[in-house]
């Protein structure tokens, strides 16, 4: 992660923070911060009033959501090369059998990494299609929830036990996928937004920092 000097803007060497103290000085001005104040300032204030297509921030008196669709041009590839796959692996496989009313524990054990495979990508075509990432926070307790409609996988996490939130890559990579991540880390570590197109997973990350500092604020 990069910081700044909030006096004079000038990039921070890594020699310039002390992260066991909780500083970091600033040869070129003097001027010195604590880390955890640059961790939250490290955001782009602007991005919350001008959501790219496809995200969304919405505050309540209680709560704060931001999200944003999963919905990919890869989609356009995916579902008829899906379409194909399961047709012909899982539909002479299995279609067989059932057509001709006999079973084949061979055949349908060979079958099985066919079958896990098309659930698999079918589910990364429906999230290019229908999919979303959502983050809601209520009193510095937030859920993240990546799904189709009600149905997908959501973790918690406290706000408060979170020291930094950064923008990582991931070794995980397929049709949809930006290959970044979003990175909460605390007293665990917490990756999401995948599959979120670039500006739309830098959207999400910047409000999210923006969240963190109202919270130390």
């Amino acid at each position: 992660m990069k910081f700044t000097c909030p006096a004079c803007q000038q990039s921070l060497p890594p020699g310039q923070i002390n992260v066991q103290t909780d500083l970091a000085l600033c040869q070129a001005c003097g001027h010195v911060a604590r880390l955890s104040q640059l961790v939250d300032a490290d955001f782009d204030a602007r991005v919350l009033h001008n959501p790219p297509k496809g995200a969304w921030y919405q505050q309540t008196m209680s709560e704060h959501v931001v999200g944003a669709t999963t919905r990919h041009p890869s989609a356009f590839f995916l579902v008829p090369f899906m379409c194909v796959w399961s047709g012909g692996s899982l539909g002479g496989i299995y279609g067989t059998q059932i057509a001709q009313g006999k079973f084949n524990l061979t055949t349908s054990l060979f079958g099985i990494p066919f079958l896990l495979g098309s659930i698999l990508f079918w589910t990364v075509a429906l999230m290019a299609i229908w999919g979303k990432m959502e983050v809601r926070v209520r009193d510095g307790i937030g859920t993240v929830f990546v799904g189709l409609g009600r149905l997908g996988w959501k973790r918690s996490f406290n706000l408060d036990d979170v020291e930094s939130i950064e923008d990582s890559g991931t070794k995980v990579s397929y049709p949809g996928s930006s290959g970044a991540s979003i990175v909460l880390r605390g007293k665990s570590i917490l990756r999401f937004g995948t599959n979120l197109t670039e500006p739309r997973r830098y959207f999400v990350l910047n409000v999210l920092k923006q969240l963190k500092a109202r919270r130390r604020g």
